[in-house]
């Protein structure tokens, strides 16, 4: 035995009992002529929709507005299954077996606007076509997207933005490089060109390994290359150039207050973590200030961060220690202590420090505007950020005077283990906090988006795992190509875009726009471009396969069944 529940319209919340067994079709709409009525629905036909019974109920159309199982339409006759919601006009009714309860609503999260919500009328037409179901007759705010977000004055504004951005990086980085030129680059060029060519190459060269090694981390592809670069630039030029100014100007200050000799270790132990911390972080900051609607949470202020202290730890191996290791050494030591250089203070040294600074300054993002805690965050992570580069230095100098009898890779093997590895401690806590808070904001705000069809069920559950992008995306490679490939790239990408907005809308960002969001809208229209573009694909994959018959031969063949 099965049932109706009308869970919307003129008759909500009624239970329609269907016979066991009929060999007459049973008609709904709203006119006189059809057997279950829906009168006060005037979107309905007078008889939009027949259940037949074959063994099992199915529907069939008999409206020129179409009659709707779940988000597609039905465009012939469809078996129904328990649970199916019939839209019939402006009625949805729900197919149960008997004496089944009342399905769960979809539960918005509570901090989701009413504005940002997915439209009741998305869906797909006959012709299998995704609508986002908005449709805008009257002219609206300048800064709500119609098309495309780039074509209105708030993209206008975006493009600017990065525009003051890049240009902010560019000349401030042109300032830096003109202070590494003229304390280092000259002088070392003037007197060892050689060791400074080969001591730039070898600390330079795991720079691109390095940089897509910290871009994996952003799981689900939501940072810009170009922002990513950006930070790059920033730490290699910007935070090496003030931080060889400023720690020179220290050493010299000390050096008058000191025991000759102790100016140089007391600036590396306790002025440099202070300055370089200081200002590899600034570009993270500087990035969220200009670019604020670009940064969403703390695992993107992790991989920025991470990236300014990458760029910073290669341009100091490369013009500092490994020129001076082979200079003093020769190849043997370049060899040795630039390759440890290169394999810790590279990876686990500098990009950890600064990734905390920035994990703080993207926990202060996520935090509500007006909370006075949310300030806390971005403290607190540079403060350790501080803390752990500093005791990497003291201990660095400690243990390399205690152990001046002993082969100083004893002690910086101790450093590694010990000092190295409480700060990966810390960088993977923040990065499982960061990455758990994240894989929770987008499974909430898109589970909001699959009745209307903005989100798939698998496409969902692809959210829940590590790999689960990467699997999601390379699925069907094979079948349907590169095309296919990119696509689900774009779908994914608009879709986190989707979720981080409606989150940060609930949390107080300003909305852009009056009837919309624009980037909530923006996001929509990129979801159904490339879902419709998806869609095509998989169309004209299935029409070229091969027709087989109900003989079992493939239909065009002439053969007849063996």
């Amino acid at each position: 035995m099965f049932q109706l529940r009308v869970q919307t319209g003129c008759r909500a919340g009624e239970v329609i009992p269907l016979p066991a067994e009929t060999n007459a079709p049973l008609s709904l709409g709203r006119g006189r002529e059809a057997e279950v009525r829906f009168p006060e629905d005037a979107t309905m036909s007078r008889v939009h929709a027949e259940l037949h019974w074959r063994g099992g109920w199915s529907i069939e159309n008999k409206s020129q507005h179409g009659t709707y199982v779940g988000a597609r339409r039905a465009k012939r006759r469809r078996k129904l299954k328990p649970g199916d919601v019939l839209v019939l006009g402006d009625t949805e009714v729900v197919f149960q077996r008997a004496g089944a309860e009342a399905p769960r609503k979809v539960e918005f999260t509570p901090a989701t606007p009413h504005l940002a919500r997915p439209p009741a009328s998305a869906g797909y037409d006959a012709d299998g076509n995704f609508h986002m179901g908005q449709t805008f007759l009257a002219p609206g705010d300048a800064e709500l997207s119609f098309i495309q977000l780039g074509g209105t004055r708030l993209g206008v504004r975006v493009r600017r933005r990065r525009a003051i951005f890049f240009t902010t990086v560019a000349i401030l980085a042109a300032l830096g490089v003109t202070v590494l030129g003229v304390r280092l680059v000259l002088p070392l060029w003037e007197r060892q060109p050689r060791v400074l060519a080969v001591a730039t190459c070898f600390g330079l060269l795991p720079a691109l390994p390095y940089l897509f090694l910290i871009k994996l981390l952003d799981r689900n592809n939501q940072i810009p290359w170009r922002n990513v670069l950006g930070c790059l630039v920033w730490g290699g030029t910007i935070g090496c150039g003030v931080a060889l100014l400023v720690n020179g100007l220290a050493r010299e200050a000390l050096t008058a207050l000191l025991i000759p000799g102790a100016a140089s270790g007391a600036t590396a132990a306790f002025v440099a973590p202070v300055v370089e911390e200081l200002i590899k972080g600034l570009g993270v900051a500087v990035l969220i200030w200009i670019l604020h609607d670009e940064f969403d949470n703390a695992l993107e202020g992790l991989v920025l961060g991470a990236t300014c202290g990458l760029g910073f730890a290669l341009v100091e191996n490369a013009l500092i220690y490994d020129v001076r290791f082979l200079a003093r050494g020769g190849e043997e030591a370049l060899f040795t202590y630039g390759l440890y250089r290169t394999l810790v203070n590279a990876l686990i040294g500098h990009p950890v420090y600064t990734a905390m600074f920035g994990a703080g300054l993207g926990f202060m993002r996520e935090t509500a505007r007006g909370l006075k805690r949310r300030w806390a965050y971005a403290a607190g992570g540079l403060a350790l950020a501080i803390v752990l580069h500093l005791v990497w230095n003291w201990a660095a100098i400690f243990l390399t005077q205690q152990l001046e009898d002993v082969r100083s890779v004893v002690a910086l093997g101790i450093t590694t283990g010990v000092f190295g590895g409480i700060g990966v401690l810390f960088f993977v806590s923040a990065y499982a906090v960061a990455a758990s808070r994240e894989r929770h904001v987008l499974l909430t705000y898109l589970d909001e988006e699959q009745a209307q069809g903005f989100v798939q069920p698998e496409e969902l559950e692809s959210f829940r795992s590590l790999f689960g992008r990467e699997r999601w995306e390379l699925a069907g490679l094979a079948s349907y190509g590169v095309r296919l490939y990119r696509l689900r790239r774009r779908l994914r990408a608009a879709q986190v875009e989707l979720a981080l907005r409606k989150w940060h809308l609930g949390k107080g960002d300003r909305v852009r726009g009056s009837a919309t969001d624009a980037y909530v809208r923006d996001a929509r229209e990129r979801i159904r471009d490339a879902r419709n573009a998806l869609n095509a694909i998989e169309r004209s994959h299935s029409s070229r396969l091969p027709r087989v018959s109900e003989t079992g031969t493939s239909a065009g063949t002439g053969g007849e069944a063996g």
